[in-house]
């Protein structure tokens, strides 16, 4: 996946959110909550930020298969292959993502996608912060076909980005496109919690995949969205963690060796015998349904919603000149803005340590930016964030003072 690209994309994707906002405002249907789309967002930049350090692996392995292991050589001049990378690569993104929901260490990492309650253009950017090592095996065998790298990353590219629009409301079934194409109706049933709709349409820019695997689920009615067990929390850490700490509870707590190692490996809704058994999908109660939520005052939700603005500019250029920029820097970039939302987290919860996270944060950040731009790197989003920090961690001692 070129990452560069990504970032190019970025302010297409935050407008085309906000005009989804719009249009529900407009519809009067409450499409969207604050605490979710920054919790959202803030998982998508921290993804983001860490594949600068993580894409190489992926790319290290595609370069290795290709020169060591390819059994022919395919020429990127050819448009009959870059018919086939494109289909391949979406056949390869199918079972990557159907054992991402049916192996429980995969699914530790790739839960955080399906945890918002709400389905909209945020959810999509919602991703898990390791998914990338756990994809690439998936993709290999398309070196070992001789599929150059710049094909590859290309088609990947391209399928990732196909996958934004399908997260939406507002767009209703699309008559003789579905079942073939991955649209917004077959992709709202994937986010269902409903035992009809969990575990289906895995595809990514095609439903042929589900069609030929018997895993194809069209909607016969509005889902409800989330994860069977809801995560109920606003710290995109958490979110990224959860997973692997369940799977390391019950791991400790059963008493079968053969079940310690097991848990990592089944589905999802295996557990062993001594701890209750298999977990079967409840139906959702319509009645009883709730969505997490917690009442936050409104002066704080402009500042978390200020800083996100700082934090989506730093993202972007952390993507953009990550090639370019020191590691040490690098690093401590990455980390800065992990801090961020993490703090956000803790101040949307009400933890009493995180608005004390958030001032030394600022503090960080003031050296933090001298050293960047020492190094002439984006002088412009460190001066926006100073300003706009000082401004907001003003309004925050006033809300807590008062």
């Amino acid at each position: 996946m070129d990452t560069r690209l990504i970032a190019l994309a970025v302010p297409f994707f935050f407008l085309l959110i906000g005009i989804e906002s719009v249009v529900s405002r407009v519809q009067r249907v409450r499409r969207y909550r604050l605490h979710d789309t920054i919790t959202s967002l803030g998982c998508g930049i921290g993804e983001q930020v860490i594949v600068v350090f993580t894409v190489g692996l992926s790319v290290a392995a595609y370069a290795y298969a290709e020169k060591h292991l390819a059994i022919t050589r395919i020429p990127a001049s050819s448009v009959v292959a870059w018919v086939l990378v494109f289909i391949l690569v979406d056949h390869s993104f199918y079972w990557f993502h159907r054992a991402a929901h049916r192996v429980n260490f995969m699914w530790a990492g790739h839960a955080v996608h399906h945890q918002s309650e709400e389905y909209n253009l945020s959810t999509a950017l919602r991703q898990n912060w390791i998914e990338n090592l756990l994809a690439w095996p998936f993709y290999v065998p398309l070196a070992i076909l001789g599929f150059p790298l710049a094909m590859f990353a290309t088609a990947s590219t391209v399928n990732t980005l196909y996958q934004f629009w399908v997260h939406t409301r507002i767009i209703g079934r699309l008559g003789p496109v579905e079942g073939f194409l991955n649209t917004p109706s077959s992709h709202r049933v994937h986010h269902g919690i409903d035992p009809e709709y969990v575990d289906k349409n895995y595809g990514g820019m095609f439903m042929i995949w589900d069609r030929l695997y018997r895993t194809y689920q069209p909607e016969v009615a509005e889902p409800h969205y989330g994860t069977v067990k809801p995560l109920e929390s606003w710290s995109p850490l958490w979110a990224n963690v959860h997973g692997w700490v369940r799977m390391w509870t019950m791991a400790r707590s059963t008493s079968r060796f053969g079940d310690k190692v097991r848990v990592w490996f089944a589905p999802p809704d295996w557990q062993p015998a001594d701890l209750g058994g298999p977990v079967t999908v409840p139906a959702v109660d319509a009645a009883t349904y709730r969505k997490f939520d917690r009442e936050t005052p409104r002066s704080l939700d402009r500042y978390v919603l200020a800083q996100f603005a700082v934090i989506a500019l730093v993202t972007s250029g952390i993507m953009w000149f990550a090639a370019t920029l020191p590691t040490v820097l690098l690093v401590a970039s990455v980390g800065w803005v992990i801090v961020a939302l993490v703090g956000w987290g803790g101040l949307f919860e009400g933890k009493a340590w995180a608005a004390p996270l958030e001032g030394a944060r600022h503090v960080a950040g003031v050296g933090l930016g001298v050293l960047l731009m020492q190094r002439g790197y984006g002088p412009a989003v460190l001066w926006a964030a100073g300003g706009v920090g000082a401004v907001s961690m003003a309004v925050l001692v006033t809300q807590r003072a008062r």
